[in-house]
């Protein structure tokens, strides 16, 4: 039996490690869903996500989260971050490269971000565009590619579309936000 998601937190909240098996079957398959987007690699996936599921039984007694999903879907992304980073770090030519190269005639320049308080000015700026500017169906578009990394081939299954069409509607999102990142002097 599956169980709750108060029910999986309360477990973690005891410290009982039937938490970490009650994660797996609920949110398994999309936690690996998004570290392999990232990786590209079965068994780092893997291991990534059982990385996450104990990150997260560490630290719900300290700081429950509102919702466990998106929880552990962004410790799982951070995660596989972190991974990719370390696996990439001689190498230019990664998945991860490829969706920061697409964003990055829109984000400032690691030089023009001094310290951590403007990145976090970047950031909050980007998600209140995602919010208040983006219509709903460009916001998940977005989210899709440049948070999860989906392939445009598996976000033209997803959403239906061409090709074309769902490049044409990134390159258009990302002229937005650029226009609106500069609007804040933050470009």
């Amino acid at each position: 039996m599956i169980l709750s998601e108060q029910e999986i937190l309360a477990l973690c909240q005891a410290r009982q490690q039937q938490a970490l098996t009650a994660m797996a079957e609920k949110y398994g398959s999309y936690c690996y869903t998004v570290a392999y987007h990232i990786l590209g690699d079965h068994h780092d996936a893997e291991e990534c996500v059982n990385d996450a599921y104990l990150a997260v039984w560490n630290a719900v007694p300290q700081a429950a989260p509102q919702s466990l999903l998106p929880y552990l879907a962004k410790t799982t992304r951070n995660i596989a971050l972190k991974r990719l980073e370390h696996d990439q770090a001689k190498k230019r030519d990664s998945r991860l490269n490829l969706l920061l190269d697409e964003l990055a005639e829109v984000l400032p320049s690691e030089d023009s971000v001094e310290d951590e308080v403007a990145q976090r000015e970047v950031m909050e700026a980007i998600n209140d565009f995602l919010r208040r500017k983006a219509k709903p169906a460009e916001r998940q578009l977005f989210l899709r590619r440049y948070f999860w990394g989906d392939s445009i081939g598996e976000l033209t299954v997803t959403f239906r579309s061409s090709e074309s069409k769902i490049k044409s509607q990134l390159f258009r999102t990302r002229q937005r936000l650029r226009r609106y990142l500069e609007e804040r002097g933050l470009v």
